[in-house]
């Protein structure tokens, strides 16, 4: 979403959810790539690189279906990694980073998750769909845990990492 941001900015419009969505959509509508953000990301990765001694990359926040293909396409695996809807919500308000399209209420949050989840079947091209991106996942991992610690021990632990 950084991508999202540094256009959203360099055209002058104010960073909202509803602007980081619309620019997307229209970057997949106008590329005909429904991967069209990893793309983008990727590109910027393979481009810098070497510059910058990279030694891998990690994208996060997958929301289109497309984006989990074109990362299988690079042969990287996608991770699906959830917590409880309200424990989301207060974790989010917690770490807020002062970013306005994160200052609403538990029930604004139910709501923009539920459209980004489960679009309408007619929604247009382009629309997000995170919960095609969490079935097409090959790691799904329940967030549950009360600290960052205890969290990154069990990923250790389970990914022997």
């Amino acid at each position: 979403s950084d991508l999202l941001r540094d256009e959203l900015t360099r055209t002058g419009q104010e960073i909202t959810r509803e602007n980081l969505a619309g620019l997307s959509r229209q970057w997949r509508q106008e590329s005909g790539d429904d991967g069209v953000m990893f793309t983008k990301a990727i590109e910027k990765y393979l481009a810098e690189k070497d510059a910058k001694g990279y030694k891998g990359l990690a994208l996060v926040n997958a929301r289109h279906p497309g984006e989990a293909q074109r990362v299988h396409e690079f042969g990287g695996s996608m991770v699906w990694v959830d917590a409880d809807q309200r424990l989301r919500y207060d974790r989010l308000q917690l770490t807020n980073r002062g970013r306005a399209e994160d200052q609403k209420s538990f029930e604004e949050f139910q709501a923009d998750e539920d459209r980004e989840m489960h679009p309408p079947a007619d929604a247009p091209a382009g629309t997000l769909n995170m919960a095609a991106v969490r079935d097409a996942a090959d790691i799904h991992i329940e967030n549950h845990y009360a600290s960052i610690d205890e969290y990154h021990d069990y990923l250790i632990k389970e990914f022997e990492l």
